[in-house]
C-alpha cells in the first residue's frame, strides 16, 4: 500500500452523474460472474456481485478506486474476511470472503486481536492509516465466511446510507464479457385475492405456462384468455443466463402495464441493508425456497416497504368488474445488460368467481402486538412483524420425526404454528411447556421439525417449566434436549514436532446446536484462531515472535448452542 495522506470530503455522487470509469475491476483476471446483484435468496436479496476466482484462492484483489480502508472484519459467518475502502465521490467497495489481507493490515488486525482477546473482529481505522490509490494491492480472494467456494463477494455502497448500488446494471464492471442472452420467462402465476373481515385473504396460485415466440418474446401456452375475478395479481417467474458460464442469474426489471398504462415497476437499482428481508414479501415465499428461478410478485402487501417497488399503482392490484371489456395486460421483464423480453396476454371477468370462504383462526392485524396461549404453547408477534393481517392458527399434530441416533427427541407435544407459506419481518417469541427431566433443563432448547421430520435447533432455554425462544418463521415446534457434548480432533499426535510447520487445525463439531464459542491457549496465554464455519476448522498459525522453542501445551475449548462444553490439551514440540 502506498503511505500518502488523501484528504477528501465524502459528498454523494448521482449514477447519473456518475464517470463510468470511475471504478476499475478489482482483480487481474477476467471478469466472470457467479451471482449478480439483487438475486432473491432465502430471506433476503443479495446485496452485491459475485466474481469467480478460478476455483481457487489467493488471487491478487485491487482497489477498484482511490480512498481509504474504513473497515476491516473478521467473522466465521456472513462475509468472513473483508475489506471497506471509502471514497471521495460518497461511495464504499466492499470485498468480501476474503483470505488474507495485505501485510500492514494483518500487523494491524493481529495486534488488535491479541490487544482485545478477541478472534471476531469489526475495527474501523482512521482515514489516514490505510490510504490507497486506485489498484493498489488491498489483499487476497479466499473462500471465508459463509461462502460455498471460492470467490470473491464485491459491493459498492452509498457509504451515508450503506445503500447498496447494481454495479452491472449502472455500467460500473468493466471487462465483462458483452451478454447478449434474453431473461427466460417460466411461468405466470395468479392469484385472486378478497378481503374478509379486514383480512386479506389469497387464492392458492393458477398456474399458466408461456410458450415462446419466434421473435422470442411470449404468450400463455393455453392461447386463451385468462379469466380474472374482481381483484387480483400476478408473480412472474423467470430466470436470466450470461453466456461465458453455467450460473443462473436474477433479472434486473420488471414492468406490468394494463391497457398500456403502466402499473407496476420492479427495479432492482439498490437495496438498504434494513429492506433486503422483503424480499420475503416480494415473492411467492414457499415456492420461492424452493425454486432456482426467481418469482417477482407485480404487487406490494401493505407492509412491504421495499424501495425496488418504484412503481405501484393501486398496490399492483388488477380490478375487473362483471361488464368490463377484455383488458390487455404485457409484463416485460429484462436483465442487467438491458436485454428484454415480453409476454402479452388478455384478461376477461370471470363470471364463475367464488368468493371465499373465511379461513379458520383468528384474525391478526400487523398494527399491533398479537398474543395467543392454547395447548401449553404460547406466541407473541410483535408488531411490525408481519407484511399483511392473516387469520392466525394453532393446533398439536401428530406428525412423525424421524429418530436420531445421537437421543435428539421430541419432550413435548409437536405444536403447528401458523401457515409455513407466511414469513415474519421480526422475530416472534414461542414458549412451549415440556415435561423435561431436571438433569436436562439447562439443555433444553426448541427444535423446528422438518416436512420429513427431522428436527433442526431453533434456539430458545428452558424458563419457568417451559422453552422460550425467537422464531422467523411458522411452522412445526417442539422442546428437546442437547446433552451431547461437541467433539474435538487435532491434526497432530500428542507431543509432534511442529518445528517447521505454519501452524496446525483444530476441528471441532455439534450433532446439534452448533459450535457457539471457542478459546485456544498455548501455555495459558490466549492465542489467535482462523475459525472456517463451514468446515468446521480452526486455524492457528504460529507467531515465531511469541512463541519461543521448546515443548508447549495447546488447550482447546469449545461450547455448544445449550452450553455443552468440551476441552482438549495436547502438547507439542516447536
Amino acid at each position: 500500500m502506498n503511505r500518502f495522506l488523501i484528504l477528501f470530503v465524502l459528498l454523494p455522487l448521482s449514477a447519473s452523474a456518475q464517470p463510468i470509469d470511475y471504478y476499475r475491476f478489482p482483480m487481474d483476471i477476467p471478469a466472470v460472474f457467479s451471482a449478480n446483484f439483487g438475486e432473491i435468496r432465502t430471506n433476503r436479496f443479495h446485496t452485491g456481485i459475485d466474481l469467480k476466482t478460478g476455483g481457487s484462492v489467493g488471487k491478487q484483489l485491487r482497489a477498484a478506486a482511490d480512498g481509504y480502508v474504513a473497515r476491516v472484519t473478521v467473522a466465521p459467518n456472513g462475509y468472513g474476511r473483508a475489506i471497506y475502502i471509502a471514497h471521495p465521490n460518497g461511495t464504499t467497495t466492499v470485498y468480501a470472503h476474503l483470505d488474507r489481507f495485505t501485510t500492514e493490515v494483518e500487523n494491524y488486525l493481529r495486534a488488535e486481536r491479541y490487544r482485545l482477546r478477541t478472534n471476531d473482529l469489526d475495527l474501523f481505522p482512521p482515514a489516514e492509516k490505510f490510504p490507497v490509490r486506485k489498484g493498489d494491492p488491498i489483499g487476497f480472494s479466499g473462500n471465508s465466511g459463509a461462502s460455498s467456494g471460492p470467490h470473491l463477494h464485491f459491493e459498492v455502497r452509498e457509504t451515508a446510507t450503506a445503500r447498496t448500488l447494481n454495479t452491472i446494471a449502472r455500467g460500473w464492471i468493466a471487462g465483462a464479457t458483452k451478454d447478449t442472452t434474453k431473461p427466460t420467462l417460466v411461468k405466470l402465476y395468479h392469484i385472486d385475492i378478497d378481503t374478509l373481515r379486514g383480512v386479506p385473504v389469497h387464492s392458492a396460485p393458477r398456474v399458466h405456462e408461456l410458450k415462446r415466440s419466434a421473435d422470442g418474446n411470449y404468450s400463455l401456452a393455453s392461447e386463451q384468455p385468462l379469466k380474472a375475478g374482481p381483484t387480483s395479481y400476478f408473480v412472474i417467474e423467470a430466470t436470466d443466463r450470461r453466456p461465458e458460464v453455467t450460473n443462473i442469474f436474477g433479472i434486473f426489471r420488471v414492468r406490468m402495464s394494463v391497457d398500456e398504462r403502466e402499473k407496476v415497476v420492479f427495479e432492482k437499482d439498490g437495496v438498504r441493508f434494513d429492506e433486503t428481508r422483503y424480499a420475503c414479501a416480494s415473492t411467492l415465499y414457499e415456492l420461492q425456497r424452493r425454486s432456482r428461478n426467481e418469482l417477482v410478485m407485480l404487487a406490494t402487501k401493505g407492509g412491504n416497504r421495499l424501495g425496488m417497488y418504484k412503481k405501484s399503482e393501486g398496490q399492483g392490484v388488477l380490478r375487473v368488474a362483471p361488464d368490463d371489456a377484455p383488458r390487455e395486460v404485457k409484463i416485460v421483464v429484462e436483465d442487467d445488460a438491458q436485454n428484454a423480453v415480453t409476454v402479452r396476454f388478455t384478461v376477461v371477468p370471470d363470471p364463475l368467481h367464488a368468493v371465499p370462504q373465511t379461513p379458520a383462526g383468528t384474525p391478526v392485524s400487523d398494527w399491533k402486538d398479537f398474543v395467543y396461549f392454547a395447548d401449553g404453547m404460547a406466541i407473541n408477534i410483535p408488531q411490525g412483524a408481519l407484511y399483511e393481517p392473516f387469520f392466525y392458527t394453532q393446533q398439536v399434530v401428530d406428525q412423525r420425526v424421524t429418530p436420531r441416533a445421537d437421543s435428539i427427541r421430541p419432550l413435548s407435544p409437536l405444536h403447528k404454528l401458523g401457515d409455513g407459506s407466511m414469513p415474519l419481518h421480526k422475530a416472534a417469541r414461542v414458549t412451549i411447556a415440556a415435561d423435561v427431566p431436571e438433569a436436562q433443563r439447562a439443555r433444553a432448547c426448541l427444535a423446528k421439525v422438518a416436512a420429513n421430520g427431522t428436527l433442526g435447533w431453533a434456539g430458545g432455554k428452558w424458563e419457568n417449566g417451559a422453552v422460550a425462544g425467537s422464531v422467523r418463521d411458522f411452522g412445526v415446534f417442539c422442546v428437546v434436549a442437547d446433552t451431547v457434548r461437541p467433539t474435538i480432533s487435532m491434526n497432530f499426535p500428542e507431543g509432534a514436532d511442529l518445528t517447521g510447520s505454519a501452524g496446525f487445525t483444530v476441528t471441532a463439531k455439534d450433532n446439534f446446536s452448533g459450535i457457539a464459542d471457542f478459546r485456544g491457549t498455548i501455555d495459558g496465554e490466549w492465542v489467535i484462531f482462523e475459525r472456517r464455519a463451514s468446515r468446521g476448522e480452526f486455524i492457528h498459525r504460529f507467531d515465531r515472535s511469541r512463541l519461543a522453542s521448546g515443548t508447549h501445551t495447546l488447550e482447546f475449548r469449545v461450547r455448544d448452542g445449550v452450553g455443552n462444553v468440551t476441552v482438549i490439551k495436547r502438547t507439542f514440540k516447536n
